[in-house]
């Protein structure tokens, strides 16, 4: 299958980002939305920009395609300064969640739109252009369908062809498998990812959904009030968060608050916890410990789980089976909640009531100063 219809022709010829934001801020009404973000995004990458309503992403994303100007700092779009470009002159589409297609237009001429508005391609290249955008989302055959005649997963196909016949340098997708059921978002997520890589077009999407980030993303950057609080790879983020709010925010993470002391956290009713060399905080520092609910493993009170080195005990309140695991609530002697994860059904022989000890490796233990 071949793709020259949609190879973008963007490129600097530089080691320029794709994007890179210096600063940047925007205030509504002096009412910061997004605070001093510095950040690049590479060329040809798949980038998330991930967080809770209300965090600032979308106004970021809004900064970079143009539709908003940012109050303060600079935008650069490869390598080249955009700060108060208009979004027309810039070299860049966008993905809305709606998908903005044309209802009495067919398939072809849905995606022919995109050329026929910028008039960037003779009209008769126009036809081979569509069909090989629609070979492109596996929509071979498709063109003289009309909108209606598509399922919700086929609508985005088309959406997508359509963006990228134009040979943006970059795509922005707002919240794009927000319309979709569960399982055909899984089924996009990885179509997505799949389409990005065969034109090699920067993806930068704006997402609320945890799951759909770490699957599709080469790096991503979370967002809370306004502020970017980390940038990395799917892996790190989930393995080595950088404060209590990313950990929290991605998967499910127990959080237990105490004050250091050498190699130990003290936490209140539940002793001293040791905890890994190297997190840096000073002793006497109040500080949160992390640890993920599939690094956990519990065993009847009294009893040390197998490579339990730090432990701590509770009583089982609740048993839910996810299909691949089993998850397991636990309030502890803090009465605070904590949370359990094996894989499969429930082999514990534990019943709800039980007093329990749960316990995990000192690796699995992340120390956060906040």
């Amino acid at each position: 299958m071949t793709t020259t219809a949609i190879e973008p022709t963007g490129r600097t010829g530089t080691d320029a980002p794709a994007v890179r934001l210096t600063g940047v801020g925007k205030s509504f009404g002096g009412t910061p939305a997004v605070q001093d973000v510095t950040l690049d995004i590479r060329s040809n990458e798949f980038f998330s920009i991930l967080g809770p309503s209300g965090c600032g992403k979308t106004t970021l994303m809004r900064m970079i395609t143009g539709f908003e100007m940012p109050t303060e700092g600079t935008v650069e779009l490869g390598g080249v300064p955009a700060t108060g470009v208009p979004p027309h002159k810039r070299d860049l589409n966008m993905l809305f969640q709606s998908y903005a297609l044309f209802p009495h237009l067919s398939v072809h001429d849905n995606i022919a739109f995109e050329l026929k508005v910028r008039k960037s391609r003779p009209k008769a290249e126009i036809g081979a252009a569509v069909r090989e955008a629609l070979a492109l989302v596996r929509l071979e055959g498709y063109g003289e369908r009309s909108i209606a005649q598509l399922s919700g997963g086929q609508r985005q196909r088309v959406a997508i062809a359509r963006a990228l016949i134009g040979r943006p340098s970059l795509l922005l997708l707002d919240e794009p498998l927000g319309a979709l059921d569960q399982k055909l978002r899984a089924e996009m997520q990885l179509e997505l990812k799949k389409i990005q890589r065969e034109v090699g077009v920067t993806f930068v999407t704006v997402t609320h959904d945890q799951e759909e980030a770490l699957t599709m993303s080469d790096r991503i950057a979370i967002m809370d009030g306004g502020r970017v609080l980390q940038v990395d790879t799917p892996e790190a983020i989930y393995e080595r968060p950088a404060t209590r709010f990313v950990a929290d925010f991605i998967g499910t993470s127990n959080l237990l608050t105490g004050t250091l002391g050498g190699h130990r956290l003290g936490v209140a009713q539940l002793g001293n916890l040791t905890v890994p060399d190297g997190h840096g905080l000073a002793d006497g520092t109040e500080a949160h410990l992390a640890v993920r609910p599939e690094n956990v493993r519990l065993a009847p009170a009294g009893t040390a789980p197998d490579g339990g080195e730090v432990t701590v005990d509770g009583a089982l309140q609740q048993v839910v089976y996810l299909g691949n695991a089993t998850r397991y609530h636990l309030t502890l002697a803090d009465g605070s909640d904590f949370v359990a994860e094996a894989r499969g059904a429930d082999a514990s022989g534990l019943a709800l009531g039980d007093p329990v000890t749960a316990g995990w490796a000192v690796r699995h233990s992340r120390v956060l100063a906040e």
